[in-house]
């Protein structure tokens, strides 16, 4: 069993540290998460804190029911390889004094025995019977790792005697004697060697799993480390979308803003101008007013003399043929009222606007990445979706009726909806299909092929529309479809009801249909399985 120490990887002088005491590892435990911490680290880590987690990356370390932490410990696995890495590091690590002299530097180890020897105690050792077979190395050509592998396998019970077979049962390595006796009831007693390739075979399909799951794992990181650099860019550019139509509705705020002064500021320059001819003309009038009556004042001053009698009928005429009105101010100016109506019209240009944009955002959307059509949950009793939504699947193909399924969100304008027939009875299938104003969380078979106000039936050889069965050569090729054919609807911006089959526009199917509509298909009896395709922006 301890060959399997030569598939454990060159292990540092670092890793056969604890992280918690900094020291070799004693009795090293595998935690959940995969880091190795000396078993009374982990006692006194768990001892400590509540729910102690791994002190490395915080993963839980699982209690047992009794809460006990030695418990919990003990039922950790113990790495055997790093406890045989860090003994033999132990032993390369002290003085290199030969076992027999005690006093002379060893220059050389023996792999099996595990001792140091100088140089006459290696000759001597190599022509001993029991250790001639022996590999007796330079100690500074050894490492921890070939020290390690190279133990051999010792009797669980004797210690001292090689161990040859492995009992299963027991899970120990024993010797010919020891299986003979001790193990002799054992069921499954085997050659160690024999076990010993058994779990290299293990450890290497373990390896080879841990590296595919590993390469998957990095796989979908980088897939994910791409998703977010795609979010990043995304928000960007999303970010500058608004910042070109805040930029588009404020400089179209500003414009009518200008107008809008624009507008106000002639207005009143023509009430303004029209308010200081009629002042000026009665600054004028108030001139000769006020002049005529200095005449008149200065006249009355004056004693009766024959001159005043011709004076005072020429002011009298004067003054009569003065404007003396007492209604100066019929004409009044009132202020114009016309602001409310223009921010009004501002609104509605704003909101047009807004829409256009977000037409052509779809428009363009459709046209990059067309959306797929997905299916509503609600589709009858018989009906099976799967991928996605996307296919429908008739449970029961003898059931006539309940094959209804509609698309789950409304329809766009111009935009085809289809379907591929995928399955059914027949050579030649039988597929009607349509549009419906009934929303898809309430319809019903009986709704759909009933209610016919709220929706456009196109069967083969009619249509049903607005109550009507309206015969049409239009729909005659619905009743002999293939496997493999297409069928779809589109609604156009005019709100025509087009019908296409392979692609193909088989022409208007029903007019004044205004949004918004849902995309129907009634597979019928003869069809079992429909597929919604990616919908298409058709100009």
């Amino acid at each position: 069993m301890f060959c399997i120490f030569r598939l454990y990887n060159m292990a540092e002088p670092l890793e056969r540290e604890c992280a918690v005491c900094t020291n070799d590892f004693t009795t090293p435990k595998i935690l959940p998460c995969g880091h190795l911490l000396c078993r009374e680290c982990v006692i006194s880590w768990i001892d400590s804190k509540c729910a102690a987690g791994c002190p490395l990356c915080r993963c839980p370390i699982v209690q047992q029911s009794d809460g006990s932490s030695s418990d919990t410990v003990d039922a950790l696995p113990t790495d055997f390889v790093m406890e045989a890495l860090v003994e033999s590091a132990r032993v390369l690590s002290k003085d290199h004094l030969c076992c027999v002299c005690e006093d002379v530097r060893a220059d050389f180890i023996c792999m099996q025995c595990q001792v140091m020897l100088c140089t006459t105690c290696k000759k001597a050792h190599k022509k001993l019977p029991v250790s001639r077979s022996h590999d007796v190395e330079s100690v500074s050509t050894v490492t921890p790792e070939r020290l390690a592998a190279s133990r051999p396998a010792l009797c669980a019970d004797h210690g001292d005697k090689h161990a040859e077979f492995f009992c299963s049962e027991h899970r120990l390595a024993v010797c010919s004697a020891c299986k003979s006796t001790k193990h002799k009831v054992c069921l499954e007693t085997n050659y160690l060697d024999d076990e010993i390739k058994s779990v290299q075979n293990s450890l290497t399909d373990i390896t080879k799993n841990l590296v595919e799951a590993e390469q998957k794992l990095e796989q979908a990181i980088g897939q994910l480390t791409s998703r977010l650099q795609e979010v990043d860019v995304s928000e960007q550019e999303d970010m500058a979308q608004v910042d070109k139509v805040c930029n588009c509705l404020y400089k179209l705020v500003e414009d009518v803003c200008n107008k809008l002064k624009d507008k106000c500021r002639k207005q009143h320059l023509k009430i303004r101008k029209s308010l200081c001819d009629v002042k000026t003309g009665f600054s004028n009038r108030l001139g000769k007013v006020t002049s005529h009556r200095h005449i008149v004042t200065r006249a009355v001053a004056v004693s009766p003399r024959p001159a005043l009698i011709h004076m005072t009928q020429a002011l009298t005429d004067r003054v009569n043929s003065l404007d003396l009105s007492t209604d100066l101010l019929g004409d009044k100016w009132e202020k114009p009222l016309s602001s409310v109506e223009c921010c009004k019209e501002v609104v509605r240009r704003i909101e047009d606007e807004l829409l256009m944009l977000k037409q052509e955002k779809t428009e363009a959307k459709l046209v990059s990445q067309p959306p797929v059509l997905v299916f509503h949950d609600n589709c009858g009793t018989n009906i099976r979706l799967t991928n996605g939504n996307r296919t429908a699947e008739k449970t029961e193909l003898n059931m006539i009726g309940d094959g209804v399924v509609v698309s789950r969100d409304p329809m766009l304008a111009n935009v085809l909806y289809e379907v591929r027939v995928d399955a059914g009875k027949n050579r030649y299938k039988k597929l009607s299909l349509g549009v419906t104003r009934i929303s898809p969380a309430h319809l019903t078979v009986k709704e759909w092929s009933e209610d016919l106000k709220d929706s456009v039936i196109i069967m083969p050889g009619h249509i049903f529309h607005q109550r009507k069965r309206v015969p049409t050569p239009l729909t005659k090729e619905l009743g002999r479809l293939k496997v493999g054919s297409r069928v779809g609807v589109l609604v156009t911006s005019s709100n025509e009801l087009h019908l296409y089959i392979n692609g193909q526009d088989l022409g208007v199917a029903a007019n004044n249909v205004t949004q918004p509509w849902f995309a129907v298909f009634d597979i019928g009896s003869l069809v079992s399985k429909v597929t919604a395709l990616p919908t298409s922006l058709r100009t």
